[in-house]
C-alpha cells in the first residue's frame, strides 16, 4: 500500500468557482512516515491545459482501479476531495462525489491534529509549525508570484512529514509496541 503525502492548492475556497493551481504529493513510507520518493507538483500554470491539464494528469494515480496503488494522507483531504471532485466532473464528465474519494483507502490527520490542540479546530493546523499560511496563496497566483507558491509548498510539505513522521515514532517506538500490539487490548487497559 504505496501512501502519499498529498495537497492541492487554490484560488480560494468555492469549488464552483476557484481553481485548483497545484496538486503536489510524495512518497512516504506508511509506518516510518520517512520520504520515500521526490515532491511532484503539478503545476497549472506551466501545463499547457491549465487547471484541466494537471487534473489529468492526477487522474489516473487518484482514481485507479487498485484503490491501495494511491493511498493519500493529508490534513483536511476532505478540502481536497471536494475540489477534486467537482473538478473532475468539470472536465472530465464524470458523475462523482467527494464520497467517491471517502470510501477509497486514505489517512486524514486532521482528527489528530484537533486532539492535540486539545479539542480545538481553531488553530489547529499551527500544529504543523509552518513558516505561512496558505491564505497568501491565491494573492501569489494573482501576482504570478510562483515562486513565493513552491517555497509555501516545500515548507508545509517539509512539516507535514516532520509531523507525520514524529507521530509514527511516538505510535511506533519498540516500547509502545511491548504494550499495544497484543491481541485483545483495549483501551482500558493502557489508561
Amino acid at each position: 500500500m504505496p501512501p502519499y503525502y498529498f495537497d492541492i492548492e487554490t484560488t480560494g475556497l468555492d469549488t464552483q468557482n476557484d481553481q485548483i493551481i497545484t496538486i503536489q504529493y510524495q512518497k512516504i513510507g506508511l509506518a516510518s512516515g520517512r520520504v520515500e520518493g521526490p515532491l511532484i507538483i503539478l503545476k497549472s500554470w506551466k501545463d499547457p491545459k491549465g487547471e484541466k491539464g494537471i487534473i489529468e494528469k492526477i487522474i489516473p494515480l487518484i482514481m485507479s482501479s487498485n484503490p491501495f496503488a494511491f493511498v493519500p494522507i493529508g490534513n483536511n483531504l476532505n478540502f481536497e476531495f471536494n475540489f477534486l471532485s467537482n473538478k473532475i466532473n468539470q472536465y472530465k464528465d464524470l458523475e462523482i462525489n467527494p464520497v467517491y474519494f471517502h470510501n477509497r483507502p486514505h489517512i486524514d490527520l486532521k482528527p489528530i491534529m484537533v486532539l492535540l490542540n486539545g479539542g480545538r479546530f481553531k488553530g489547529y493546523h499551527q500544529i504543523l509549525n509552518k513558516a505561512n499560511s496558505g491564505a497568501m496563496v491565491p494573492e501569489w497566483y494573482r501576482n504570478n508570484e510562483f515562486e513565493k507558491i513552491i517555497e509555501y509548498i516545500l515548507d508545509e510539505t517539509l512539516c507535514f512529514t516532520s509531523f507525520y513522521t514524529k507521530l509514527n515514532h511516538l505510535m511506533f517506538n519498540e516500547e509502545l509496541k511491548q504494550i499495544t500490539f497484543k491481541p485483545n487490548k483495549r483501551i482500558d487497559d493502557f489508561v
